[in-house]
């Protein structure tokens, strides 16, 4: 499974397995889409997570917020769209279903075959935290390897 470093500023970020970051990226965007979110260009940006969920940028994975996530507005936004994903995912309990991972949209035909098994939760909130520290500036590691020992 390849791995990508996911960066937000000046080079500070964390490697994580690309998959990961797809699946991350599903319940991202279906929080993101809701009307709530003032986010500049918003329908670019949706479309660029659809693009990484459908596996369009494997071997480059990028978090491609750089020019939508700039002020200190869309930073709270984007903090609180990942906040209440942090939120859904802890109301799924211990583990995402396999029956739940296996109805994700997604164009990337080998994506699947991936999630045969239940996924812990507690791996998609380390990356969110990441996220959200990365955007408020507290993430400061250049070359964390984000571990999930997912089988």
């Amino acid at each position: 499974m390849p791995v990508s470093k996911i960066t937000y500023k000046q080079n500070i970020g964390f490697w994580v397995e690309e998959t990961f970051m797809q699946l991350m990226y599903h319940y991202i965007h279906e929080e993101l889409v809701k009307p709530q979110y003032l986010v500049k260009d918003k329908h670019i940006l949706l479309k660029s997570i659809r693009d990484r969920i459908n596996g369009y940028f494997i071997g480059s994975m990028s978090l491609g917020w750089r020019n939508f996530i700039e002020t200190n507005s869309e930073i709270q936004t984007m903090t609180q769209v990942l906040e209440n994903t942090k939120m859904t995912l802890n109301s799924k309990g211990e583990y995402i279903s396999v029956e739940e991972l296996q109805n994700i949209s997604t164009e990337d035909v080998e994506f699947k075959l991936y999630f045969s098994n239940p996924f812990p939760t507690s791996d998609l909130i380390e990356i969110l935290n990441a996220l959200i520290q990365m955007l408020n500036g507290s993430w400061t590691s250049t070359d964390y390897n984000m571990q999930i020992d997912f089988i």
